[in-house]
Parts: structure tokens; sequence; C-alpha cells
């Protein structure tokens, strides 16, 4: 599909064309960079981070959900053109958002979420609350979505998010990784912490200025002006 087509049908689809819909969701099936592309931009749409017509968001997840029926059906849910429905990817995930049957959503979740490592009982996510928007978010879905912080900020270091105290041994972990970052390097990069302190996340960042180390504190308990 040429630059130019493929852009037109994305202008259809953020005007809400349900046919435009289901065909970028049938190319979003594809496992190449075209298929990639297209999932993310599906994906965009649906959350709200790339804008498009007031309802898009149940047009996608509907079409979706065809498709992940599709695929479970006797005839294709053996073939691998369908592997994305049958694996964690943000096409199931739209696919299971969409879907009020409780034992296929909860089917579904466990695909998504696989063996998840959690911080705190609080953090854990269950699969009855996997598209619950006031959760609290896991570790991994925090490191992913900071990853993006270190390629357009060289001179950060992102830290994998942590318990603030260690559960058995009650070490106090920041502490102990804060040092060891200051014996190796001598904090010669900006560091972010990313803190789990029981029901949400401190986000610290420690910098040198004028040779003294500085602390900046981010507590998301609490709504940003």
């Amino acid at each position: 599909m040429s630059d130019e087509a493929l852009a037109l049908l994305i202008g259809e689809v953020e005007n809400g064309n349900q046919n435009c819909i289901d065909l970028l969701c049938n190319l979003a099936l594809r496992n190449d960079d075209l298929g990639h592309k297209v999932e993310k931009l599906l994906f965009d749409l649906f959350s709200g981070k790339r804008s498009g017509s007031p309802d898009i968001d149940k047009k996608i997840n509907q079409a979706c959900l065809v498709l992940h029926q599709i695929a479970n059906n006797d005839i294709t849910k053996n073939n691998t053109e369908w592997k994305k429905l049958h694996a964690p990817s943000r096409l199931l995930y739209m696919a299971g958002s969409a879907t009020t049957d409780l034992s296929k959503k909860i089917g579904i979740a466990h695909k998504i979420m696989g063996d998840q490592f959690a911080q705190t009982d609080q953090e854990q996510v269950g699969v009855e609350n996997l598209w619950c928007s006031a959760r609290m978010l896991s570790s991994d879905e925090l490191a992913a979505a900071t990853q993006g912080l270190v390629q357009e900020s060289p001179f950060l270091s992102v830290n994998y998010p942590i318990g603030l105290i260690h559960p058995t041994t009650k070490e106090n972990i920041l502490s102990t990784q804060l040092l060891e970052k200051m014996a190796q390097s001598g904090l010669s990069e900006n560091e972010v912490f990313l803190i789990n302190t029981g029901d949400h996340w401190l986000i610290c960042l420690f910098y040198k200025l004028a040779e003294k180390i500085k602390c900046l504190i981010f507590n998301t308990y609490y709504d940003l002006n």
C-alpha cells in the first residue's frame, strides 16, 4: 500500500468511517512493519492519544472484537495469520475492552497479562480490572511508559520501578540503589526513580547542582493543577 493511499485511509478512519476502520483493523493483523504501524495508530485513536470522531474508540474496539470472534472459530483458531489475537497485543486489548462476556474478558486478560510482577498487592492488576481506568499502574506498564524519556533525554537515567521498602528485609531500596549509583558514576546523570509507596507512585529526580545533590519529587496521588 502506498503512503498516499494509507494517509487517505487513515483520514477516513479518523472521521469514523466504519468500512475503513474494518479495513485498517485487518491490516493491523499483519506481522510486519505496516501491520505494527497500523496497530499502533488504531490504539492511539482508541486511547485518545490521537484525535478522531467522538465514538471512534467504540467503533475500533467493536471491529477488533469481530476479528477476535473470527480468530477463535474452529476454522481459523490455528491460523498463524491471526497470531495477534491469540497473544498479548494492542488488538487483543481493544477486543477485550469491547466484549461484555465476562468469561471471554477474563480469558483475554489472562493472555495479555501473563506473569506480571507486582511490587504490592495494591499494584497487582487482577484479570477483572485490567480495563478499569481508575486502577493503579503496574511496574511493567510504568516501565514501558517511561522508556521514551531516555531516548528524548540522553542525560537522563530512568530506573526500573521499585518499592520503597523491601517487604522481607525491610531494606530501604531507594537508598541502596542511590548509593550504588553514586559509587559507580558519582551521579553523573540525572537519575529518575519510580517508587511504589503502597497505594500510589512517587517520581523522584536526583540531580547535581553546584556539586550538591538535589531531589525533585512528584507525588502522583494529587492531580496536577
